[in-house]
Parts: C-alpha cells; structure tokens; sequence
C-alpha cells in the first residue's frame, strides 16, 4: 500500500523521511485503514486518561500496529501479538504511519 494515498482533511499526507525518527512524522487515524494495513502508531491524541487507557492496550509510540477486521466503523487491531477491538471513536486517536 502507499501510504500517500491516504487523504486527511483534504491534504495529502506526505512520505516522512527514513532519519526522521517518530517526532515531526505526519500521521493518519488508524481508523482509515484497510483492513491489512500495517503501520507505526506515531501518536495517542485525546485527554490523559485516553491516552492512558489506550497506552494499556498497548498502543504506544513505535509498536506496529496491523487492521484485523472492520464493521461498522469498529475495528480489531493487532497490537503487540494480541487482537484488541476498538471503536471508531478510539481509532480516530490512534495516528499511525502506514508502511508501504
């Protein structure tokens, strides 16, 4: 997948570069994802206590990330070996870098 195919907010996202690192690099929402995309979470948005609950479930930055499944805007994540089901709500905090 490319990921300068994803479109947020009307703008194009653009390729970080590879010596970057995690701080600067443009993300896109997890919930965006096909199903099959892997990436890396850049970012947590939210309050403290959401980005503390999601921290839990283990999104971090740097932890891949893969789209399992999606229905109705609810997704199934594979995070760190494990499958945790979100909803969209909490998947549009999640920003990830989607790997091409």
């Amino acid at each position: 997948m490319n990921p300068s195919t994803y479109a947020v907010a009307g703008l194009q996202r653009t390729e970080p570069s590879r010596n970057s690192g995690l701080t600067g690099m443009p993300g896109i929402p997890v919930a965006m994802a096909k199903v099959g995309d892997c990436g890396t979470v850049i970012k947590i948005e939210g309050k403290e206590e959401t980005r503390r609950f999601l921290a839990g479930l283990g999104f971090t930055p740097g932890t891949t990330v893969r789209a399992v499944c999606e229905a109705s805007g609810n997704m199934i994540l594979e995070v760190k070996g494990s499958k945790v089901a979100i909803d969209r709500k909490m998947a549009m905090r999640i920003l990830f870098c989607p790997e091409s």
